[in-house]
């Protein structure tokens, strides 16, 4: 194995320094040409008379155009494999999803001018779930959105000429390398497929074919599968996904939550006082029935009390019997 790597390494040796002196004598021909140049322009300058040897400066750099030993230096590195070549450009495909909530003074108006606003822009309104006001809380609205991924800025710019935006979240995923890895085996089962039809085409036993069937059902469903898989990745590109909460002016979910300390202290409280009403609830459903039941109880001890004194009542007295004379 030693002796194997010293001779690739000998072999390779020669290769690389073949390279470097070519490399090194088509950049010595660069700048010898460019000298070259320049002297032959500074001789022809100075033999034009005085104001030619005035501007000799200025007619030298004129000669040589700028870069052109830089050019010459990278087409020898080209021609010799050694320039890097230029990066495609990479079309990313990204994944855009965002919620917001938002708060107006009429959720359900507010909602119909968002369906407008989405429909305007060439999106739709996927969900749409609307909750009338009661007596105790104001209505809400919520709305499940689909943009398209250049208007989602704009949409979200929008709202805030409805009412106050009062959080939005935004978030990115890249999903260039899943894109890229389904179309490859998607391109990959495609040939498998038309390779199979054509085996199947000449297939002479019926066993054959058979075998041919199954292995082209097996392909076709993959190949379906990916299909669906990539046109559902592709729409949610090209489709951004939008969640808005529309609330009431004046209801906690439209005020602004604090943070840190004192809003994990509120959270603390609000909690608290949930599970007090939770547990004041039960208790007042469970009360009748403890009422009703130790009532029951009750009764069935009374009677079992009175069943009990008629057992131990007083015995039958019995006649005794006279004596006999004799």
């Amino acid at each position: 194995m030693k002796r194997n790597r010293s001779a690739r390494g000998d072999v390779g040796m020669p290769a690389r320094r073949l390279a470097h002196n070519l490399l090194a004598a088509v950049v010595g021909a660069a700048l010898a040409v460019t000298l070259a140049a320049c002297s032959g322009g500074g001789a022809s300058e100075s033999g034009g008379g005085a104001d030619a040897a005035s501007d000799g400066d200025g007619a030298r750099s004129e000669a040589v155009a700028p870069g052109s030993a830089e050019d010459a230096v990278t087409g020898a590195a080209g021609a010799v494999g050694l320039a890097e070549a230029p990066e495609e450009a990479v079309n990313r495909e990204l994944i855009t999803t965002g919620n917001a909530t938002l708060a107006v003074e009429d959720p359900f108006e507010a909602a119909e001018q968002i369906a407008d606003l989405v429909e305007a822009a060439g999106g739709r309104v996927e969900a749409r779930d609307e909750r009338a006001g009661t007596d105790d809380e104001p209505g809400t609205a919520s709305m499940t959105l689909r943009i398209p991924a250049d208007r989602v800025s704009a949409t979200l710019d929008a709202l805030d000429e409805l009412g106050d935006v009062r959080d939005r979240h935004v978030e990115t995923v890249d999903v260039t390398g899943t894109a890229q890895d389904l179309d490859a085996r998607i391109a990959a089962l495609r040939t498998s497929t038309d390779r199979l039809r054509e085996l199947m085409a000449d297939a002479d036993r019926t066993a054959d074919l058979i075998e041919i069937e199954a292995e082209l059902a097996t392909r076709q469903a993959e190949l379906d599968s990916r299909v669906s898989e990539r046109s559902r990745l592709s729409d949610e590109v090209a489709m951004s996904t939008l969640n808005v909460e529309i609330v009431a002016e004046g209801t906690p979910a439209a005020q602004a939550q604090p943070g840190g300390f004192l809003g994990g202290l509120s959270a603390g409280w609000s909690a608290l006082v949930s599970t007090f009403n939770v547990v004041v609830l039960v208790l007042g459903a469970i009360i009748p029935w403890l009422a009703l039941g130790g009532l029951v109880l009750l009764v069935v001890v009374g009677v079992r009390r009175q069943l009990a004194k008629g057992d131990d009542g007083p015995a039958p007295v019995t006649a005794e019997p006279e004596p006999v004379e004799p």
